[in-house]
């Protein structure tokens, strides 16, 4: 109805658009002009741009609160990242494919012998397709005995967790814990 009365039209031509009387007409307009606290038709108008004017601005509002909030937890998780490349435990990011995107000096140390290179790049053993599935999306984690290397013979612990690295891509960042043996 507001739109109606904002684009000029008479009572009897909105109320043959809406298919109503024209007295039912009047009574809204009237309900208008209250809720507005307008007098005319044209103090109706400016009441009708100013609240959409008022819409438009709660909705820009809203989309920059949204972007501080995702910006906020993409600054979560480059700073858990962070953390967890500098930490002393060794740690790695891979991608879907457990292609190693970054490694911190410990995990250099102790796993570069039990990398797997191919025309692609670096990548964690086929064993460790487990790993990989924190790149998807799901945690995950593994035990595992250390088979070449400096530390050959250890145990670790390996758990993944994704991360997002920026815009649309995702990493799992995977970090190693040297434990006492299979169960421990």
């Amino acid at each position: 109805m507001l739109q109606h009365v904002v684009a000029g039209l008479a009572n009897k031509a909105i109320a043959e658009e809406m298919g109503i009387g024209e007295q039912a007409i009047k009574a809204h307009i009237s309900r208008l002009f209250l809720k507005y606290r307008v007098e005319n038709r044209a103090g109706l108008a400016v009441a009708a741009v100013s609240e959409e004017m008022d819409q438009r601005s709660f909705a820009a509002h809203e989309l920059e609160r949204l972007a501080h909030v995702e910006h906020r937890d993409a600054l979560r998780s480059r700073a858990k990242l962070l953390a967890s490349l500098v930490g002393r435990d060794p740690a790695v990011v891979v991608d879907r494919d457990a292609r190693v995107l970054l490694a911190n000096p410990a995990f250099q140390r102790t796993f570069a012998a039990a990398l797997y290179q191919d025309e692609q790049g670096v990548r964690l053993p086929k064993d460790a397709t487990p790993l990989a599935r924190a790149a998807q999306g799901r945690p995950s984690s593994i035990r595992f005995k250390l088979a070449s290397g400096p530390r050959k013979g250890s145990w670790w612990h390996a758990t993944g967790e994704v991360v997002r690295l920026d815009g649309a891509r995702t990493g799992a960042v995977v970090i190693f814990r040297r434990v006492r043996g299979p169960a421990g």
